[in-house]
């Protein structure tokens, strides 16, 4: 747990996007274990990264490279999604004027796949890595916080290669064409404090410093030279850097182990060699490349990292570090990195000579405590890197646009009202932030056993008090549904608001006071088979209860709670062509309401008598028989699922007397939907009392609902469709949900609620 109480996953189920002109695979490169290392650590906290590679780098960018597949086949394996970009212009040009402009690399293909990729799926965090890049961050949505590694200070680049001599290459730029790439940014992540303080005098962005640092991995250290020689171990990539510092170190170092007759033996590995081979010193030895670095750090006594100007971390001071191997190295070389012992702050080239001759002749135990500086170096190095992730996460948290819909099971259940709802919102909502489908009730089996349906949603939850979630949490995972105990979900996520179709008892816990709670009566009645349901009142800052209707004990319920009652249907869309043959030959008709209404047996016989077949929907919290007299009765939500599954046909009228008792108006609305004509007695239904009288059929007396059904027996249908015509209309042009889309734009909008 951290110090606030939040679980280490604080990135538990995140989205992040992480686009990248270098591979994570294969970790030859300390670019690619940088990059490597934050994906893994983001994915060990719970995120769900997808890695979209520009394949810039030279293997790829002129062909597919030896070894391209096993190196996108590991990529695939190691992030959640895999994507590669292939370039259409030329890479890594040689600058236009002096300096590179910021987008003078951006390759226009970037801007067609990211456009692809942000309407298609949803992303909370976008990370951008190097500053050349940064033109990516602009195709992002608002909602995400967009990050930008630098990597590197690419201003004042070219100044220190021409100080080492070296032509200028790769990218350089200016402090004014910096800043633009960091302007992009939310968050900009700096490799070292230096460059950290630089960015920020350019930029009013955050910028924090995000070193790196590999898992510690001690390795054991080698028995001493049979000659006595110290064995001092360089290693570097083929650039100009790299020749120019260590052949000035070794230039330096000569006449010092010369003086001093230093048992001392440097040993040089890695792709460099091939730019050392005119070298011509005795206490040199060329390694070339190493299959497995960690081989070749087992076979030195330690590192030299002989650096005296450069930009950016030096990674192999980090890569030492980390396999706990004694360091001796410039203060500069060691910048970004906690200083724990003099070995690692020389001053120059000279310096760092002299400390290793000192150390050949010293005892071993003084390699001993410079590697424990090593490992007291890395403990400290993770715990910086541990407050920047920290850090991010909860800028992360506090930028996030997430609307919560807390659903039953059920709804990932074809045909179900559940599905319909859920289908319907979501569809609703999904362009205007991050919907999260929380499955609250019900049983994961629901989720596992459709597949289909988990697809059309970007991120799915499934609470651990749902049955069976734990059971199947590893058949959840692979079909990229996350499990996470409720309360702890919504405690680390903050959303904006939740829309709540269906409860559990970890919802009326104080997890997000400030977070406001939408629920919807009929399905939470439809999921618990009850009307007497609690709302969670207390633990939301406001509360809300939305139906095409309101019964009088709701609005009871409401006064004394503080409860407000928007009016809103809940279904996007239903044709009424799915049922082609829907009426048969009998003329049924539905009364919604009590079997004990006092007005139900007066409706019954009316119907009969003007030669209708009625039967009776009853509210979910009603006792009702199957029969009543000789007229069948059936539950609300039972009808609902009967009906939308095909196996009950609609009735070809429908009668309203339910004074919007549970269950009943989401019936109202579906048989509307399926535009069944239907007979409002009294004030009931989605409509309001200024729009009564303009209703085709009302009836607010035994008279009226006599002419009423009259109506529906002698009319044809002709008539009646052209009289309802209005109100279809009407519950189809509200399909937008004026009051749901507008309630969620402006808690979207309001800034953060915690």
């Amino acid at each position: 747990m951290n110090p606030d109480g939040l679980p280490a996953q604080y990135w538990a189920g995140a989205r992040v996007l992480v686009l990248s002109p270098t591979p994570t695979h294969p970790q030859d490169y300390g670019n690619r274990r940088r990059i490597f290392e934050i994906c893994r650590r983001l994915t060990a906290e719970g995120a769900r990264i997808t890695f979209v590679h520009y394949a810039a780098e030279h293997e790829w960018r002129g062909d597919v490279p030896r070894g391209a597949g096993s190196a996108e086949r590991a990529m695939a394996l190691a992030w959640w999604q895999y994507h590669t970009i292939a370039p259409t212009r030329i890479v890594h040009a040689n600058a236009i004027g002096h300096h590179h402009k910021i987008d003078e690399w951006w390759d226009p293909a970037i801007e067609s796949f990211l456009t692809w990729l942000f309407k298609t799926r949803s992303f909370e965090v976008f990370v951008v890595n190097y500053s050349w890049l940064s033109k990516a961050l602009e195709f992002a949505p608002p909602s995400l916080l967009k990050i930008l590694d630098t990597h590197d200070k690419l201003s004042g680049r070219r100044d220190v290669l021409d100080s080492l001599g070296i032509r200028p290459e790769f990218f350089h730029t200016t402090e004014a064409e910096e800043k633009i790439a960091l302007d992009r940014a939310d968050l900009v992540w700096a490799i070292k404090d230096q460059e950290r303080v630089a960015f920020q005098r350019m930029t009013a962005t955050p910028v924090l410093t995000m070193s790196h640092m590999e898992p510690f991995n001690a390795i054991p250290r080698p028995e001493p030279d049979p000659d006595g020689y110290l064995r001092v171990g360089i290693i570097g990539a083929r650039n100009n850097v790299n020749l120019i510092n260590i052949t000035r170190f070794l230039k330096v170092a000569e006449p010092v182990f010369r003086e001093t007759f230093a048992p001392i033996k440097i040993v040089i590995a890695g792709s460099v060699c091939s730019l050392l081979s005119d070298l011509n010193y005795p206490f040199v030895e060329l390694r070339g490349p190493v299959e497995n670095v960690e081989d070749f750090y087992r076979s030195v006594d330690c590192v030299a990292i002989p650096i005296e100007l450069s930009t950016g971390l030096k990674i192999k001071a980090a890569e030492a570090i980390s396999f706990g191997v004694p360091v001796v190295s410039t203060a500069h070389a060691f910048e970004g990195l906690p200083v724990c012992g003099s070995l690692q702050n020389l001053a120059d080239l000279t310096q760092l000579a002299r400390a290793l001759a000192d150390l050949a002749f010293a005892p071993r135990t003084e390699l001993e405590m410079a590697a424990a500086e090593s490992q007291s170096t890395h403990s400290h190095a993770i715990a910086e890197i541990e407050k920047t992730f920290r850090k991010t996460a909860d800028l992360a948290v506090s930028r996030r646009r997430i609307i919560v819909l807390a659903v039953d099971s059920r709804a990932f259940c074809p045909d179900s009202v559940f599905n319909l709802v859920l289908t319907s919102t979501y569809e609703r909502l999904r362009k205007l932030a991050t919907v999260v489908i929380l499955v609250v009730a019900g049983s994961a089996e629901d989720v596992v056993a459709n597949p289909s349906i988990i697809g059309r949603f970007e991120r799915i939850v499934v609470g651990t008090e749902v049955a069976h979630a734990q059971h199947l949490s590893g058949q959840l995972d692979t079909m990229a549904v996350d499990v996470q105990p409720t309360g702890i979900f919504l405690q680390v996520n903050r959303p904006k608001a939740v829309i709540a179709d269906a409860l559990n008892s970890a919802m009326f816990l104080e997890h997000c006071p400030h977070t406001e709670i939408v629920t919807r009566p009929e399905l939470i009645a439809f999921s618990e088979d009850s009307a007497n349901f609690k709302a969670p009142v207390a633990a939301y800052r406001r509360t809300y209860a939305v139906a095409p209707a309101h019964s009088q004990e709701m609005v009871a319920r409401a006064t004394a709670t503080g409860i407000e009652l928007p009016t809103e249907p809940y279904i996007l869309r239903l044709s009424p062509n799915m049922f082609p043959h829907k009426y048969g030959s009998e003329k049924r008709v539905a009364l919604l309401g009590s079997p004990w209404a006092p007005a139900m047996p007066v409706a019954v016989r009316m119907a009969q008598s003007w030669g209708m077949k009625p039967f009776v929907i009853f509210g979910v919290n009603e006792n009702a028989p199957s029969k009543w007299g000789n007229v069948s009765c059936i539950r609300a939500n039972a009808f609902a699922s009967r009906i939308l599954k095909g196996t009950e046909m609609p009735p070809k009228f429908a009668v309203d007397l339910s004074a919007g008792a549970p269950g009943l108006p989401l019936c109202r609305e579906i048989l509307e939907r399926l535009r069944v004509p239907t007979l409002s007695v009294l004030q009931t239904g989605p409509h309001t009392a200024e729009d009564f009288d303009l209703l085709p059929l009302a009836a607010s007396t035994y008279g009226d609902l006599w002419h009423a059904f009259r109506s529906f027996a002698l009319e044809p249908d002709e008539t009646h469709e052209r009289n309802f015509a209005s109100v279809w209309h009407e519950l189809e042009s509200r399909s937008d949900w004026t009051w749901l889309r507008r309630y969620s734009k402006q808690i979207l909008e309001a800034g953060d609620v915690c």
